[in-house]
């Protein structure tokens, strides 16, 4: 089975919500951690390639959430399922934070895992407002 977490960092500037992507675990050790970046001044939210290390490797890592578990057959068909999720450069208030849970909501009614409510409420309790 694979993990999925999600990762919340503290962030850059104090003025801004903490930054959050899906963190995908594999029970062989692999990790994938996959988000979007905010090109700042440009084009906007993106989604960027899968990045394939330990967010504990990063200094800004405030915690981990673990929300459930896949398949391990059907990892690669999730992780790309995940990176297909579009971004929403319309909103005024849409952000990492709303991708993240957007696609915990796709990647449980496309029956890859059961998201835990538990996880689910503590996450809805972390999220925080884009200015």
């Amino acid at each position: 089975m694979t993990t999925v977490a999600v990762a919340i960092y503290n962030p850059s500037d104090e003025r801004d919500p903490c930054h959050w992507a899906l963190w995908l675990k594999s029970e062989n050790g692999d990790s994938t951690i996959l988000q979007v970046g905010d090109d700042k001044g440009g084009v906007g939210y993106y989604v960027e390639q899968p990045i394939r290390k330990e967010p504990g490797r990063s200094l800004k890592l405030k915690e981990t959430i673990i929300c459930g578990t896949i398949p391990t057959e059907k990892e690669r068909e999730a992780e790309g399922k995940i990176q297909s999720h579009p971004v929403d450069n319309q909103s005024t208030t849409w952000n990492c934070q709303s991708w993240v849970m957007e696609n915990l909501d796709n990647l449980e009614e496309g029956g890859f895992m059961q998201v835990s409510p538990t996880a689910k409420a503590n996450l809805q309790s972390k999220r925080q407002n884009w200015q």
